[in-house]
């Protein structure tokens, strides 16, 4: 059984690697959507930038762990 702090710790590194993983999806799909742009002869620089995915904050690692904590309280 693992103490509170233990707990929050998994927590913690759950929600940053599903975010992380999140992250790496989201920069496939955009690596797939340039490639595609450069042989449609539509890559510019504004495109580049709209497909840049957003990077994930502490705050976002915090929520996402209170959502997975809420699973353990119901249980």
């Amino acid at each position: 059984m693992s103490n509170p702090y233990e707990l929050r710790f998994r927590l913690l590194e759950m929600a940053s690697g599903y975010l992380y993983d999140q992250q790496q999806k989201q920069t496939q799909i955009a690596i797939d959507a340039w490639e595609f742009a450069k042989e449609q002869g539509d890559a510019n620089m504004k495109l580049f930038n709209q497909l840049q995915p957003d990077s994930y904050s502490i705050e976002d690692i915090k929520k996402k762990a209170s959502e997975l904590y809420e699973f353990v309280e119901n249980k």
